[in-house]
């Protein structure tokens, strides 16, 4: 009885444990990803950057303002599907680390950013609604 015990526990640690890795993904599969109906697609950029030029259909929440952030966040459904990118992917992938830790399963991070994206050829949206 003991064993079987430590192996129950053994398995809900490593699951725990693999819920929390990271999950950065390509462009072909983040762009897969944010198609499906409630997926929400942060941008963790400066409202500078978004303005600059940012995925349709995005929410920019700052990352460099942890306070806004956090707030922000908090009011989010932690079970939809969250696709998160910044400008190279550095600042993404901590943001989507952090939202792993406080309870978001989901989490997907676009690997080299909004940077990747745009190289791919993929569209981005600038002063609303206007396609570069």
């Amino acid at each position: 009885m003991k064993n079987i015990l430590v192996y129950i526990l053994t398995l809900l640690v490593a699951g725990s444990a693999f819920s929390q890795q990271k999950e950065a993904v390509d462009v072909k599969e983040f762009r897969k990803g944010i198609k499906r109906e409630n997926a929400i697609i942060l941008d963790v950029r400066t409202p500078e950057e978004y303005a600059e030029g940012h995925l349709r259909n995005s929410v920019n929440i700052n990352w460099k303002n942890q306070e806004e952030f956090k707030a922000r966040v908090a009011g989010l459904e932690k079970t939809k599907a969250f696709f998160v990118y910044c400008r190279s992917g550095s600042r993404s992938e901590k943001a989507s680390e952090w939202l792993r830790v406080n309870g978001f399963y989901n989490v997907k991070d676009l690997s080299g950013g909004i940077q990747a994206w745009e190289k791919a050829g993929k569209p981005v949206v600038k002063n609303k609604d206007q396609r570069r």
